[in-house]
C-alpha cells in the first residue's frame, strides 16, 4: 500500500511539472476539468505513454478513449506527415478508462526504434448522465 500511494504522489508530481492542465472552459467541456499527458523514457527504445484526466464529477466513465504514438519525421509535430506508430484504442486495451471517478491515471508501454523522436496524440473522454465530451492533448516529443 505504502508503496502504491508513493508511486501516485510521484506521478502527480511529474505530471505537473512536465503538464500544463486544460481548462475545460477554455474548451467548453462540460465534463473534463483538467488534462495531461507526457511521454517517458525508460530507456533506449523504450518508452510509456503516461495521461492523468479529472473529470468535473464523479464521472460514469474518465480516461483516454485513444492514444496515438507517432515518430517525429520534421522539425516540427505534424500528424498528417509524421509516422504512425500505434493506435490504442480503450475497447481494445484493457486499462484505458474507468467507472465512477473523478480522476484518472494509466500509462502504456511501448518499445521503439532507439534515437528517434516520439510524441503522442490523447483523445480523453469522460461521461456523465447520459452526456460526455472528449478533449485532445499532444505530448512533447522525446528521444528514445
Amino acid at each position: 500500500m505504502k508503496k502504491c500511494v508513493t508511486y501516485l504522489v510521484l506521478l502527480l508530481l511529474a505530471a505537473s511539472v512536465l503538464c500544463t492542465p486544460v481548462s475545460a472552459a477554455e474548451n467548453s467541456n462540460a465534463y473534463v476539468r483538467s488534462v495531461c499527458a507526457y511521454i517517458h523514457r525508460w530507456g533506449p527504445g523504450d518508452i510509456s505513454v503516461e495521461y492523468y484526466v479529472t473529470g468535473t464529477d464523479i464521472m460514469d466513465t474518465i480516461g483516454a478513449h485513444k492514444v496515438t504514438v507517432y515518430r517525429l519525421t520534421g522539425e516540427t509535430q505534424d500528424v498528417s506527415k509524421d509516422e504512425l506508430v500505434a493506435n490504442y484504442w480503450h475497447e481494445y486495451t484493457p486499462g484505458m478508462m474507468t467507472t465512477g471517478s473523478v480522476a484518472y491515471s494509466h500509462s502504456i508501454r511501448l518499445q521503439v526504434e532507439p534515437g528517434e523522436k516520439y510524441y503522442a496524440v490523447v483523445v480523453f473522454y469522460a461521461t456523465l448522465d447520459g452526456g460526455g465530451d472528449n478533449m485532445f492533448f499532444s505530448t512533447k516529443p522525446v528521444m528514445a
